[in-house]
């Protein structure tokens, strides 16, 4: 049945559980001196304890608090010789799983072996599955966290390549929409912004001018001036760009700088027409990103000029165009991680 250790200093009594606990088919060890019963106790590695409560020199309780200590699985039945109702308290309290009353009544002593050596094969197997869920839910998580790394990659590599793609189409300076989408999102993280809305930041600017993927070539790059109806067709790129990411579960989040890129300041953007606090943060910290690179890089329509002549044109423009309170952060920021050759133009 089990391996029961049996603590009693009353030798007749350890002799007749000793034998009818054999009989039974268990393996037992027992000791009259409670002290020998936990040297014993660390040897022999016992299921179960059988303990006499009332013991000279160390109580049964006191011995079964140090085998708890050595191994919490133990189940413990007392023996003892008083029907007292706060004792058996006492008893259960100590982590007893079942008490006895003297003489001991051998059907109820087998009975309660049995059980409390069930009782604890129940306890392990609950033990080692929750260690299996626990190790299954590591392995589950290491993988789903993999999985998303990898799918991570995916997206950033997807976007990079979206990215240029939009640059070129645009007839952009190379590399624009990677940059200006890592300027703002570092001004953004400078002013407080961090987390899930600091990458929609990031994406929002990356993809930027996505929309105008839905703008025919002979608008979009016409050489000449636009008429009243192809400026009107250009400024539904904000909104062609949002329905656009809307679709995309994960660059959901990005649509609303892509939708709100060309608001100003004062209220004179497109195509709301917010003014002020309205305008999303990270629209606004974007705004003077992509018009000092505008500015400082050489495009079809214009020649580049020196970042500080672009500082001076963005701190004329505050409070019409830009926020004001973001123009010095943003421009110390811009200036720190500009290209040499950017620098000059």
């Amino acid at each position: 049945m089990a391996k029961v250790l049996i603590v009693d200093d009353d030798r007749h009594v350890v002799q007749l559980t000793s034998e009818v606990l054999r009989l039974g088919g268990c393996e037992v060890a027992a000791r009259t001196d409670p002290r020998e019963g936990i040297v014993a106790f660390e040897s022999f590695q016992p299921e179960v304890c059988v303990l006499d409560f009332s013991m000279p020199g160390m109580t049964g309780g006191d011995v079964c608090r140090r085998m708890k200590e050595l191994d919490p699985t133990v189940e413990v039945v007392f023996l003892t010789g008083e029907a007292d109702t706060g004792l058996a308290v006492e008893m259960m309290k100590l982590g007893a799983l079942d008490y006895l009353l003297k003489p001991v009544n051998i059907p109820q002593l087998m009975t309660a072996v049995s059980r409390a050596a069930e009782h604890r094969r129940l306890v392990l197997e609950n033990i080692a599955y929750r260690e299996r869920l626990e190790t299954l839910v590591v392995e589950r998580t290491r993988a789903l966290n993999e999985t998303l790394d990898q799918l991570g990659v995916v997206h950033a590599a997807t976007l990079h390549t979206l990215g240029l793609a939009l640059d070129f189409r645009d007839q952009s300076t190379g590399g624009h929409s990677a940059r200006v989408a890592r300027l703002t999102k570092g001004i953004a993280e400078e002013i407080g912004v961090s987390g899930h809305a600091l990458l929609q930041i990031e994406q929002g600017a990356l993809l930027h001018d996505i929309g105008k993927l839905k703008i025919p070539d002979r608008i979009l790059l016409k050489p000449g001036a636009l008429t009243t109806d192809e400026w009107a067709t250009i400024k539904c790129h904000p909104e062609y760009g949002r329905e656009f990411l809307e679709r995309i579960d994960f660059l959901g989040g990005a649509a609303e700088l892509v939708y709100m890129h060309h608001e100003k300041f004062d209220g004179n953007g497109y195509p709301q027409g917010l003014r002020g606090d309205a305008i999303p943060i990270g629209a606004r910290c974007f705004a003077i990103v992509d018009s000092v690179d505008a500015l400082i890089y050489e495009r079809p329509y214009h020649r580049a000029i020196p970042f500080d002549q672009a500082a001076a044109e963005i701190r004329r423009c505050a409070g019409s165009h830009f926020d004001p309170d973001l123009i010095d952060v943003a421009l110390n920021h811009i200036e720190s991680r500009l290209e040499k050759r950017a620098m000059s133009a």
